[in-house]
């Protein structure tokens, strides 16, 4: 716990430092990304199978399904939300791996882009276990760090997807050094370019979860708002605390309540006043209870 306190106030004063000094001062690394999501700088497009979405327990992009409507009105709750604070990037994150962080990140993502006024960037964050790409069915694609370590230009590490407006920035290689790889000068330089470029676009990333590593922490400062994943019957009191004390200096816009399906092979979803929304401290604000 004494390493999770020093680096939530190693965040703490690099947000402050951020929110301070970035007014008027030019970024300090250049960076080039592709004029749009569907734009034609973008080499590669991926056309994803339905298979692979239902095996990844993405529904988001059905119709007059249930599940999809879940997912449709969490979206509006978190845009009213981003809205408010004129935020363009949201990190989606849980206290531990198999809390079903990447599945709500997927399928909120996918969701949102089926809003007509937005485009949405999904990046995978997670640099030691990657696992965005998997939910499209990719194998060991060029991503993130292979940009941010190896130079590769970021037109080569972006992902179009055949849904329109949604594109992805896979992980790439898993990296043992993650976290100073997220803290460099680099990956704040393409933060800003990423968030600031177009104003229907929306970041959603994938982070890593708070309590297993500090790599979320050190990104955080480069973030608009939060979303936090608990797994119920897994997720115990402690760790849900822990995780908000953490984002203490985040504006943590809500929680999202998550737990195995009742049955196997399906997914059930409905919205519950279950967990009141951390910023606020009122039922009904943000929050789902998602069987996935």
């Amino acid at each position: 716990m004494d390493k999770l306190e020093k680096a939530v106030q190693k965040a703490r004063v690099a947000r402050q430092a951020t929110v301070a000094g970035n007014a008027g001062r030019p970024a300090p690394v250049s960076v080039a990304i592709a004029d749009r999501t569907a734009g034609p700088a973008l080499s590669r497009t991926v056309r994803v199978e339905d298979g692979i979405l239902e095996q990844s327990r993405v529904v988001s992009h059905r119709t007059r399904h249930q599940d999809a409507d879940i997912f449709r009105l969490l979206r509006t709750q978190v845009l009213q939300q981003l809205a408010q604070a004129d935020h363009r990037s949201l990190a989606i994150t849980s206290p531990h791996y198999g809390d079903g962080k990447t599945t709500v990140s997927f399928n909120l993502a996918l969701s949102i882009a089926q809003d007509l006024k937005q485009t949405v960037l999904l990046v995978d964050l997670d640099l030691r276990k990657p696992d965005v790409h998997k939910r499209m069915g990719l194998k060991s694609p060029l991503g993130l760090s292979d940009y941010l370590i190896n130079d590769v230009p970021l037109s080569e590490c972006l992902v179009r997807t055949s849904f329109e407006r949604f594109s992805v920035l896979p992980a790439g290689q898993s990296l043992d050094n993650s976290s100073e790889v997220l803290g460099s000068p680099k990956m704040a330089a393409l933060a800003r370019e990423m968030e600031g470029r177009y104003d229907d676009r929306l970041i959603i990333y994938d982070m890593p979860p708070l309590l297993d590593q500090d790599d979320s922490l050190a990104f955080f400062p480069h973030v608009g708002s939060v979303l936090l994943v608990v797994r119920d019957g897994v997720t115990k009191t402690v760790d849900v605390k822990s995780s908000i004390n953490a984002l203490s200096s985040m504006r943590l816009i809500g929680t999202v309540l998550n737990r195995v399906a009742a049955y196997a092979g399906d997914i059930h979803a409905r919205l519950q006043d279950l967990v009141s929304c951390s910023r606020c401290n009122r039922s009904g604000c943000c929050k789902t209870h998602l069987d996935a």
